[in-house]
C-alpha cells in the first residue's frame, strides 16, 4: 500500500514528539554500517556495526511492542537514513495501516487506544510478536545476513543488552515466524505462517 505524508512518522535526534509511536528515541544515535555484499562476507567491524543497527531498530520495535504498538517493520516500511559517516540520523516508518495495537498493553502504560485504530486491535502476544518479528528479523535482516549462523551472531549481539522483557525472551529463544508465501498463494485467504529455528539458541 502506498504511503502519504500523513501515513508516515520519523524520529531523529532533533525531532519533537509526533505521537506516542513517533517520539524521539534514545537509541537513534547508534551507528549503522551494513556492507552491500551481505553481512556474511563483511569484515568483523561491519558485523559489529550491523549489530548496533539491528539493536537500534530492534530496540525501538521492542519498546513500542511493550507499549502496545506492533509495527510491521519490513524493508519497505522501516527506513534508516544515514549520513556520510554511516551514522543513523533518522528512522522513518511509513504505512500506518499495518500497525496493530494492544488495548491491554496500552492501558498498562496509561495510554488510550488511538481512535482510528478500532479495527487494528489485538491482545494476543503471539500475534503481536509475529507482526514485528516476521518482518524485522525473518523478512528484512535474515535475507541480508545470508545464512542462519550470521543471523544468529548479529541477533545475539544486537539483543544482548536490551531491556529484558517477555518479548525479548521470545525473540532470543523461541522459533521465529515467517510468512509462508507459497502456501498463501495456494490457499488464498488469511496469512499462513511457518516457524523457523531460532538462530540464537541454535548456536548461530
Amino acid at each position: 500500500m502506498g504511503s502519504s505524508p500523513q501515513s508516515a512518522w520519523s524520529a531523529s535526534p532533533n525531532s519533537p514528539p509526533i505521537s506516542p509511536e513517533g517520539r524521539e528515541h534514545p537509541r537513534i544515535r547508534r551507528r549503522s554500517a551494513i556492507g552491500r555484499g551481505g553481512l556474511r562476507r563483511a569484515r568483523p567491524q561491519v558485523l559489529n556495526s550491523s549489530a548496533e543497527n539491528t539493536s537500534l531498530a530492534g530496540g525501538v520495535c521492542l519498546d513500542l511492542l511493550d507499549l502496545g504498538v506492533a509495527l510491521e517493520t519490513h524493508g519497505q516500511n522501516l527506513l534508516a537514513v544515514i549520513d556520510a559517516d554511516d551514522r543513523v540520523r533518522r528512522l522513518v516508518y511509513r504505512d500506518l495501516d499495518d500497525i496493530r495495537f494492544s488495548p491491554a498493553r496500552l492501558a498498562r502504560h496509561s495510554r488510550p487506544v488511538p481512535a482510528p485504530a478500532r479495527e487494528l486491535l489485538d491482545d494476543d502476544p503471539s500475534a503481536l510478536r509475529r507482526q514485528v518479528f516476521s518482518c524485522l528479523i525473518t523478512g528484512a535482516l535474515g535475507p541480508l545476513a545470508g545464512d542462519a549462523p550470521t543471523l544468529g551472531t548479529v541477533l545475539e549481539a544486537a539483543t544482548r543488552e536490551l531491556t529484558p522483557t517477555a518479548d525479548l525472551s521470545a525473540l532470543r529463544t523461541q522459533p521465529l515466524p515467517a510468512r509462508a508465501l507459497t502456501l498463501m498463494r495456494l490457499v488464498p485467504g488469511a496469512d499462513q505462517w511457518a516457524l523457523l529455528p531460532n538462530p540464537v539458541t541454535a548456536g548461530g
